[in-house]
C-alpha cells in the first residue's frame, strides 16, 4: 500500500479524515502532522523551541527548511514496511518539491489526497469554527461543553476566523502559495481530487478506497 499525504485548504476536514482513518484502522499508520509536532517542540526552552513558539503564537508560517528538516527526521524513524499518513506539510512549492523528493529518495510510493472546497464554503466553515486553545485541534461547531476531544482543554474561537479580511488573506495564500505546488504534484501523477463539499461520512467513503 502507498503512503498517504492529506492536502486541502483550511477547514476542508482533512484533520477529521486523518482521525477517522486512525480510528477505523488502529495501528495501521505512522502518523506525521506538522502542527502537533511544532506545538510539542515549542514547549522547549531552547533556540528551536523559542523560534517555533514565537511563530506558532503569532500564526506565522514556519520556514520551509525547518519543516522539511523535521520531516526528514520523521523519515529516519520509520521502517520501509510502515505505512505513513502525513498532513500539514505540502504548503509551498519548494517545500512540496523537497518533501516529495525525499520520499522518492527513500524509495517510498505515495499518493496525495487533496480535498477540494469552494472558497465560499471555506468562509462559512471558518466563520463557525472553534478550536482547542492548547493543542489547536479543530472541533465541530455543535459541541456543547466546549472541551477538546483530544486534550480536554477549553475550546475557543480564533479572532481571525471571524475577520473576513483575515479569512480572505488565508484563502489567497492557499491559492498563491500552495496550489502551484499541488499542480506540480498533479503533473507527476500523485494527486487525487476528493470533493470536500459533503458530509464528513461521505468524504470518508472515498478516502477509505485508497486504504483498502
Amino acid at each position: 500500500m502507498k503512503d498517504i499525504f492529506l492536502s486541502g485548504i483550511q477547514w476542508s476536514w482533512k484533520w477529521t479524515q486523518a482521525d477517522l482513518l486512525m480510528e477505523k484502522f488502529p495501528g495501521k499508520f505512522k502518523y506525521f502532522e506538522t502542527w502537533g509536532i511544532l506545538r510539542a517542540l515549542s514547549s522547549n526552552d531552547n533556540a528551536i523551541g523559542n523560534y517555533i513558539r514565537k511563530a506558532v503564537d503569532s500564526w506565522e508560517l514556519i520556514k520551509d527548511g525547518v519543516t522539511v528538516s523535521i520531516f526528514n527526521v520523521f523519515l529516519q524513524t520509520v521502517e520501509k514496511w510502515d505505512i505513513l499518513l502525513i498532513d500539514w506539510v505540502l504548503r509551498k512549492m519548494w517545500q512540496t518539491q523537497a518533501i516529495c523528493k525525499e520520499m522518492q529518495n527513500a524509495g517510498r510510493e505515495f499518493v496525495v489526497l487533496h480535498f477540494d472546497l469552494p472558497d465560499e464554503i471555506v468562509y462559512q466553515r471558518l466563520a463557525s469554527r472553534i478550536v482547542c486553545g492548547k493543542c489547536g485541534n479543530n472541533a465541530n461547531w455543535w459541541k456543547v461543553w466546549w472541551k477538546c476531544d483530544k486534550c480536554g482543554w477549553e475550546l475557543i474561537r480564533r479572532e481571525d476566523d471571524s475577520n473576513i479580511e483575515a479569512i480572505k488573506t488565508r484563502i489567497e495564500a492557499f491559492h498563491n502559495e500552495t496550489e502551484p505546488g499541488l499542480r506540480w504534484v498533479e503533473e507527476n501523477g500523485w494527486l487525487v481530487h476528493i470533493d470536500a463539499n459533503r458530509w464528513v461520512e461521505e468524504i470518508f467513503k472515498d478516502v477509505t478506497k485508497y486504504v483498502k
